[in-house]
């Protein structure tokens, strides 16, 4: 449903209104029904200078300064009543949100005036202290959401907007989570959205539950639909060890994932799949200094395809979301990672220096060097894999009660190398952001 003017007016006006309505988002008890209203909305503003490297933004190369805001706004409402010894549940929520300005500023996924009113969540579910069952569109995240994170890649063809991405629901889902004293197991079947196509998968996760040592898991999906990105086909293994603590060194936590992707390439011609999409992280606390400070260190490897072979060797990076551990856990890069890589035949080594003067604050700064894992950008062929240098700062806000205002300000700025020459241009891509999120 296309409602450009009303959708801006709508969520504008509640921008503006929220303090004056807060208290109206309180439970509230119905006989034995609990009934819980929720608000989110999510404001993002972009300018974007030199456009991909000079190119300029791909629905109209020239133009390689661009300003785009985006708005969204989502009622939702959770009932709860008590059923057969456990819980019946039912979440549901409508997203409205629209892109203007300029349009999105690589002018890939949205354009200036889109938007879309639509249901995210709409799902009912019975639980108890041990199994959960859920149908219906919901979220579901696991481990940090490098597979398994979000259900909707917004596009703004379909979803009104890109970059504040408030559609994250599966679009259509059946989940059964089953908690024992030591294991964790969640078995799934998922329909996606958006610029992931209409794919749908099934898969079976286990996680342990006692996480003092950290969170470790394993993880198969089968995705055995699907009309985009050569996702139809992928038997995909994850293996994960996340908030590893080290032994005698407490200020020390290390993170690694591996996805093996097998199956047969069935949108592509019915090549064998041989992916593999891998990573290491380290997150050091410098204890001695007067502000909590991390310093981390990632490297990240995502195979590309060798065009001269009949398999299909790259990484298809399947349904990574944007913040399940903090700003951008897979989005590397706030040029690369949102407008040109998307953890497919990438090569990425980042360090992240993270400080919190208070609670309520963090400082941010990320250099990112780029590379491609294998010498061509989705098919067409370059000369070298070095692919861009990257720095990223922000700030970044949490607060209200229960930390329920965030809100991101930064500066991105990119330095192309000579595989992003050959493909977009010779100059510096830079941008200056702000996303905020108020929940009530």
């Amino acid at each position: 449903m296309q409602r450009s003017d009303g959708c801006f007016i709508s969520i504008a006006f509640c921008c503006v209104f929220l303090p004056t309505i807060v208290h109206a988002f309180e439970p509230h008890a119905i006989g034995a029904w609990t009934l819980t209203p929720s608000l989110e909305t999510r404001f993002g503003l972009q300018y974007g200078n030199n456009i991909n490297f000079g190119l300029g933004a791909l629905d109209h190369l020239g133009e390689t300064n661009r300003s785009s805001a985006s708005l969204s706004f989502e009622p939702a409402l959770n009932l709860e009543h008590p059923f057969l010894g456990g819980t019946f549940f039912s979440n549901v929520s409508v997203v409205g949100a629209t892109n203007v300005l300029d349009g999105e500023i690589s002018g890939q996924f949205a354009r200036s005036g889109q938007s879309r009113v639509d249901i995210d969540l709409a799902h009912v579910g019975w639980r108890n202290e041990t199994i959960s069952i859920t149908v219906g569109p919901q979220l579901l995240l696991i481990g940090d959401g490098l597979v398994i994170g979000d259900g909707v890649f917004d596009l703004g063809s379909e979803q009104g907007q890109f970059w504040i991405a408030p559609f994250d629901a599966w679009k259509n889902a059946a989940v059964l989570k089953v908690s024992g004293n030591h294991v964790h197991a969640d078995a799934f079947w998922l329909r996606a959205a958006g610029a992931f196509g209409d794919s749908r998968l099934y898969g079976l996760n286990l996680e342990n539950v006692d996480t003092r040592f950290g969170r470790f898991g394993a993880m198969y999906i089968d995705i055995f639909s699907g009309n985009q990105l050569n996702f139809d086909g992928i038997e995909a293994w994850n293996l994960r060890a996340l908030d590893v603590a080290v032994p005698y060194v407490p200020q020390l936590k290390l993170f690694a994932e591996v996805v093996l992707q097998l199956g047969e390439d069935k949108d592509g011609g019915g090549q064998d799949n041989e992916g593999l999409g891998w990573y290491i992280e380290t997150a050091y606390t410098l204890d001695h200094l007067p502000w909590t400070t991390i310093l981390t260190y990632r490297y990240a490897r995502f195979s590309g395809n060798e065009l001269d072979t009949l398999s299909n060797e790259e990484y298809r990076s399947l349904y990574f979301g944007f913040y399940a551990r903090e700003w951008d856990t897979f989005y590397q890069g706030e040029i690369a990672g949102e407008y040109h890589l998307f953890n497919t035949n990438q090569v990425t080594q980042f360090v992240k220096f993270r400080t919190f003067p208070t609670e309520q604050y963090a400082l941010t700064f990320y250099y990112f060097q780029h590379d491609l894992e294998e010498r061509n950008y989705y098919g067409t062929p370059v000369t070298s894999s070095d692919w861009a240098d990257e720095i990223n700062a922000g700030v970044e806000y949490f607060g209200g009660k229960n930390n329920n205002i965030y809100i991101y300000a930064g500066v991105a700025w990119s330095t192309p190398n000579q595989a992003a020459n050959e493909i977009f241009g010779t100059e510096d891509f830079a941008v200056v952001q702000t996303w905020m999120s108020f929940k009530f």
